[in-house]
């Protein structure tokens, strides 16, 4: 709700008096300097967005516009961090985003579906898969 449904444009806009106000929610517990990141970040996308033709296009370019599917047997085998999102982390931060560490991008990537990392023996795992492949035709299956 503060944070207008996590619409960057709204974000974006955001001034001095409502980043006085958010941070100083008690419910929501964050940090002024963790608000202003917020909406210094939201201005970043849409700069990418406008870049890149939509923060989503970006992103997915990463990973060629494909998921990249984990074949792991068993949780702790499961990444926090990988190669491709310690490169995204740092385009970011060149970019002007911040409080965008690896694992943190990582955990975006996973949330996206642009990483999936459901164990092969979930349910899940052959479901996700094949939208993927529905989706866009090839995945990328890590090794």
């Amino acid at each position: 709700e503060v944070f207008a449904d996590f619409d960057p444009s709204t974000v974006a806009k955001m001034d001095e008096d409502a980043v006085a106000e958010i941070s100083g929610n008690k419910e929501l517990k964050l940090a002024e300097c963790r608000v202003r990141c917020i909406v210094e970040n939201a201005k970043c996308i849409q700069k990418v967005a406008k870049e890149f033709g939509s923060f989503s296009g970006y992103m997915w370019g990463h990973v060629n516009h494909r998921p990249v599917v984990g074949k792991y047997r068993h949780h702790k085998y499961i990444p926090f961090r990988t190669p491709k999102s310690e490169a995204v982390s740092k385009d970011l931060v060149r970019r002007g985003f911040r409080l965008v560490g690896p694992v943190i991008v990582y955990s975006f990537m996973q949330a996206a579906g642009m990483a999936i990392d459901h164990l092969v023996d979930c349910f899940r795992f052959p479901e996700c898969v094949r939208l993927a492949e529905r989706s866009w035709g090839i995945t990328n299956v890590a090794a």
